[in-house]
């Protein structure tokens, strides 16, 4: 009776030993493993697009800590504060702290938020480094191609017990991305797209192998540059000018609007121009490339390149998306 009484006690023991040690192992972009005993509780993530993946997970709760673009307008972006403020009362009002971006990390503030967990840009070695060093675990971003989106949204829902809703917005995402494949199969006469990114030149763009690229294809149009290879390329004006597009696709932009590429003279013998079909994203947060939201924009590239093909309303579909993803509904503007 004793002897089996200390068999139990020591069974018990280890399985005890076995739940303490039990942990939740994650390979990030970096190709590192990131070992957490227990899901995060306390996150500084420094990343917009990672931050919009927790709030779609709904686990807003465990940050603690955010970028520095969801309160500060920059050139590149616009209206983040906007569609946070409707998500989070604490932006609303201010009160998460932004302790940095892609280019700048606050250390000491970081640090003071006594985080359990750091997201942020993979090729930020330094702060990375200084994180690791003083124990802190920290979850490397790249973002390059859809697959890359889908690996996020399914690390984070391991690392911050949401593991089940990660399945349910990839599935998701798995049923759009299905229908535009097998909608644009069926195309035949497939029209060339230019995608510019609008900013400091218009002749700046995606090629071969980059979101942008895989996006026009999913909705049944032909990148003109697919054949260069490339996320970030510019091409010259004759380039773009023997190219000529059948439709132009434009990132939202604070200096460059579809007026200024249909007045200008050297643009004039390209189609897209004379047909006036140039159309351009009305914000960046809708627009997320490197989100879920690349659902949304897929969906206004496909109604602008073939609007008798794809036949649905933009704004029930935007609502829609951003319900689902978000659980909230967003003015469509």
């Amino acid at each position: 009776m004793i002897r089996n009484l200390k068999i139990l006690i020591f069974i018990f023991v280890v399985f005890l030993t076995n739940i303490s040690e039990a942990s939740i192992k994650v390979q990030d972009f970096r190709g590192k493993e990131i070992v957490l005993k227990k899901p995060a509780e306390r996150v500084v993530c420094l990343i917009e697009s990672a931050l919009t993946g927790i709030y779609m997970l709904k686990q807003q709760h465990k940050i603690v800590g955010i970028p520095t673009n969801v309160y500060e307008e920059g050139y590149f972006y616009s209206d983040t504060f906007k569609y946070y403020a409707l998500l989070d009362e604490r932006i609303k009002n201010k009160k998460l702290p932004a302790v940095g971006n892609w280019e700048k990390v606050n250390i000491e503030k970081v640090l003071s938020l006594k985080p359990d967990l750091i997201i942020i840009w993979s090729n930020q070695t330094d702060a990375i480094s200084t994180f690791e060093k003083l124990g802190i675990p920290v979850y490397g971003v790249f973002i390059t191609r859809l697959e890359d989106v889908k690996k996020e949204i399914l690390d984070f829902g391991k690392i911050l017990d949401a593991e089940r809703r990660a399945k349910e917005l990839v599935e998701y995402a798995q049923i759009e991305v299905k229908y535009f494949k097998n909608k644009s199969s069926r195309i035949e006469n497939k029209k060339k797209v230019y995608f510019s990114w609008a900013q400091l030149n218009f002749l700046q763009t995606s090629c071969k192998g980059s979101i942008v690229d895989e996006l026009i294809n999913l909705a049944g149009g032909i990148n003109i540059c697919s054949n260069i290879k490339g996320e970030s390329v510019t091409l010259n004006m004759e380039k773009l000018i023997l190219l000529n597009p059948d439709v132009i696709l434009m990132w939202h932009s604070k200096s460059l609007k579809p007026s200024n590429l249909k007045s200008n003279n050297q643009l004039q013998t390209i189609n897209a121009i004379k047909k006036n079909l140039i159309f351009q994203f009305p914000d960046t947060f809708s627009f997320d490339l490197w989100t879920l939201k690349f659902l949304y924009a897929t969906k206004f590239m496909a109604k602008n390149i073939y609007p008798d093909l794809y036949n649905y309303d933009l704004n029930k579909e935007y609502q829609k998306i951003m319900n689902f993803l978000y659980g909230k509904s967003f003015n469509y503007d």
